[in-house]
C-alpha cells in the first residue's frame, strides 16, 4: 500500500471540505441549505454508493462469511464502546459532558469520509464491507448514541422508526443482489454508479459548510478537542486492530476495520446533539480538529498497521 496514495487522497477531501467551508461563509449555503443537502446525500446518493458496491461485481462472498463480519464488527464496536465510556473519565471532564465524548470516541465518520477512503484503500470488497459495517453503526447510533447525548438529561424515548433508514435499507438490500445473483440492467446499474459517485464531493462540502457556521477562533480554542483527538484517531484504531488481528484472516476486512476506527468524530455528532439536547458546540469544535488533523492521522495508522 503506498502511503503517498492515502495522503493525497485524504487532501482531496480536506480541500473539497475547504470549499464547503467557503461555501458557508460566502453566504452561497446556509444552514437550512446544508440540512437539505444533507437529507438528499443519505437517501440518494449513500444508498446508491451501497448498493453499487455489488453492482456488477463479482464478490464471492457467502452468507456464512457475511455473519463473520458482523460477528467482526461487535468486536469492534465492543472494544469502541469501552473506550467510549473509559476515556471522559481519564480526561476527567465534567460530568455533563462525558456523554457527548463517549458518543464522539464510539462514532466516527464511516458514511461521508469511511466509504471512500475504504474504497480507495481497497476497491468495492472494501466499501461492501463498510456498507455491512454501517449496518450496527447506525443501530448503535441511534439507540446508545442518543442515551449517551441525554446523559444527565433524564430518560429518551427512542422510537424503533428511526433504526429504519436509508443507509441501512441499502446494505440489507445489497446482501439480498449479493447472494441471490440479480442481474440489475446495465443502465439501472450506471446510474446507480454514477449517483454513488456524487457522495464523495457531496458529503465533504456538507461537512464543510457545517463547519463553515461556526467561529473559527472558537473552534481552534478549545483545549480538549487537541487532546482528545489522539483517542479517535490513533488509539481507536490500533486497540481495534489489535482486538481482531487475533482472529481475522482476510487482509480486506482487518484493513477496512481498522479504517474506519480511525476515522474522525461523525458528522452527525452535531445534528444529533442539537436534536436530544446534547453539546451541539462541543460536537461542532472537535468535529472540525479531528476532520483537519485526519489527514495526517488516516495514513499514519495505515503505515503503521500491517492492514493491507
Amino acid at each position: 500500500m503506498e502511503i503517498s496514495s492515502v495522503f493525497e487522497q485524504m487532501l482531496v477531501l480536506l480541500i473539497l471540505l475547504l470549499v464547503g467551508v467557503a461555501a458557508a461563509k460566502t453566504g452561497v449555503v446556509d444552514q437550512e441549505t446544508n440540512r437539505r443537502l444533507t437529507r438528499f446525500a443519505l437517501v440518494f446518493p449513500q444508498s446508491a454508493q451501497i448498493i453499487s458496491s455489488v453492482v456488477g461485481e463479482d464478490l464471492d462472498i457467502t452468507a456464512g462469511q457475511l455473519v463473520g463480519v458482523f460477528g467482526a464488527a461487535c468486536v469492534m464496536y465492543g472494544v469502541l464502546v469501552a473506550l467510549g465510556f473509559l476515556t471522559p473519565v481519564l480526561y476527567r471532564f465534567k460530568k455533563e459532558d462525558r456523554g457527548i465524548y463517549s458518543f464522539m470516541t464510539i462514532f466516527g465518520n464511516v458514511g461521508f469520509m469511511g466509504f471512500p477512503v475504504a474504497e480507495t484503500l481497497f476497491g468495492s470488497k472494501g466499501l461492501f464491507y463498510a456498507a455491512i459495517l454501517n449496518m450496527p453503526f447506525n443501530l448503535l447510533a441511534y439507540t446508545l448514541g442518543i442515551s449517551l447525548l441525554h446523559r444527565g438529561q433524564g430518560k429518551t424515548k427512542i422510537s424503533w422508526r428511526q433504526l429504519v433508514n436509508p443507509p441501512l435499507i441499502s446494505a440489507i438490500i445489497a446482501i439480498i443482489l449479493l447472494l441471490t445473483k440479480i442481474h440489475i440492467p446495465t443502465p439501472v446499474a450506471d446510474a446507480i454508479d454514477l449517483l454513488g459517485d456524487t457522495i464523495v464531493p457531496l458529503a465533504m462540502i456538507i461537512i464543510g459548510a457545517s463547519l463553515g457556521s461556526q467561529k473559527l477562533s472558537e473552534v481552534f480554542g478549545d483545549w480538549r478537542s487537541y487532546a482528545f483527538a489522539p483517542v479517535r484517531l490513533l488509539v481507536a484504531p490500533v486497540l481495534v486492530w489489535a482486538a481482531l488481528r487475533l482472529f481475522i484472516t482476510d487482509t480486506v476486512l482487518l484493513g477496512t476495520m481498522t479504517v474506519l476506527a480511525a476515522m474522525p468524530v461523525a458528522s452527525f455528532a452535531t445534528m444529533l446533539s442539537i436534536q436530544y439536547g446534547g453539546n451541539e458546540k462541543i460536537a461542532s469544535r472537535t468535529v472540525f480538529v479531528t476532520t483537519v488533523l485526519s489527514v495526517v492521522t488516516i495514513p499514519i495508522v495505515c503505515w503503521l498497521l500491517p492492514i493491507g
